[in-house]
């Protein structure tokens, strides 16, 4: 858009030398003109096509927007001063700044805009007063009129943001609970899988489910029911390290990810988590079990992780609830970690 602007501005100027080929310094604005257009075409152009998505965008952009205030302004006063039509092309960077620049920045354009008038005023001498001040005062109220617009743009942004913001937690997070939704874990999970198979650091998975929630939903109706599950995902979340992430996968079923936990770490995280559910405020007493697998090279995809994970988890159940079970790929069994257990039971 910066570029298409200002390849028009040195159209429209060139146009304007070319109809009126008797007015003042002809040649001189005619060179001036074309290499505004060389500087955009060898410099501009490329440079800015690289640096319009890096941290040097705003000021860059910002200088060029001077140079071409400077350019309109020497043109404009080599063509007689206020009184030449090109000194109302110096509204024409402001108003582009107010389409895509900070607020700051078309604040500066619109002052910095003011005081090049004033120069061109010196420039081409003295005009009537009145004519003058109604230059500058267009010139000032197309100044307010950018800066206006870009308040209103920057709260648009600030109330896009938010919309976006809201709708990607609606799609990312469990309404009930506020812990991840099934395909926000499963894109969690893969991108995790990813980093490993990158850098080779080990991931876990455990697999959470509440023992015996059908009937607390059954003896308490579904309102307990929830607000017990939603007892036992704060509990979980409170446990959670910065970089773990908890998803609800299923009715009672949760999941948590373990970025860069090991097979000797992860038991040791996931009896936090199991001690968090067992203190977790619910209307009702509530059990929950545990299984656990961490990735290895044997395994193909993070799928697997899970399924072993749920297969530990499976045991736990077999075993009595309310325990951890942790699967070992070495062996293909289930080791049921739980402190008072003392015996393994296998997948």
């Amino acid at each position: 858009m910066g570029l298409g602007s200002f390849a028009l501005g040195a159209v429209l100027l060139l146009g304007y030398l070319l109809l009126t080929p008797h007015g003042p310094h002809r040649g001189v604005l005619i060179v001036i003109d074309a290499s505004a257009v060389a500087c955009w075409l060898g410099v501009f152009a490329p440079v800015g096509t690289r640096i319009i998505q890096t941290k040097w965008r705003v000021p860059f952009f910002f200088v060029w927007s001077v140079t071409t205030l400077a350019l309109i302004a020497a043109a404009a006063g080599l063509d007689g001063g206020v009184e030449s039509p090109v000194t109302s092309m110096l509204v024409l960077p402001v108003l582009f700044a107010a389409l895509v620049y900070p607020l700051s920045t078309v604040i500066a354009l619109a002052v910095l805009a003011e005081l090049f008038y004033a120069i061109v005023a010196t420039m081409g001498g003295f005009v009537s007063p009145s004519r003058g001040t109604m230059s500058g005062v267009a010139l000032g109220l197309a100044g307010g009129i950018a800066v206006m617009a870009a308040i209103n743009r920057n709260a648009q942004d600030r109330d896009r943001q938010r919309l976006t913001a809201r709708l990607h937690r609606l799609a990312t997070r469990d309404g009930l609970t506020g812990c991840l939704t099934y395909q926000a874990f499963q894109d969690a999970l893969e991108l995790e899988a990813a980093r490993t198979r990158r850098h080779g650091r080990p991931f876990s998975v455990v697999m959470v489910d509440l023992d015996s929630f059908k009937h607390i939903n059954d003896a308490h109706g579904h309102d307990v029911g929830d607000a017990t599950l939603r007892g036992v995902v704060q509990a979980l979340m409170a446990a959670a390290r910065t970089t773990d992430v908890v998803g609800r996968i299923g009715g009672d079923e949760l999941a948590v990810l373990l970025p860069e936990t090991d097979v000797t770490q992860a038991p040791l995280v996931a009896e936090r988590f199991r001690a968090h559910a067992r203190s977790a405020q619910t209307p009702v007493d509530v059990t929950v079990s545990f299984g656990a697998a961490t990735w290895s090279d044997q395994f193909d995809s993070p799928a697997e992780v899970v399924r072993h994970a749920d297969q530990a988890l499976y045991s736990a159940k077999h075993a009595g609830r309310d325990r951890l079970v942790v699967w070992e790929a070495e062996c293909g069994a289930g080791l049921d970690t739980t402190p008072a257990a003392v015996s393994h039971s296998h997948s």
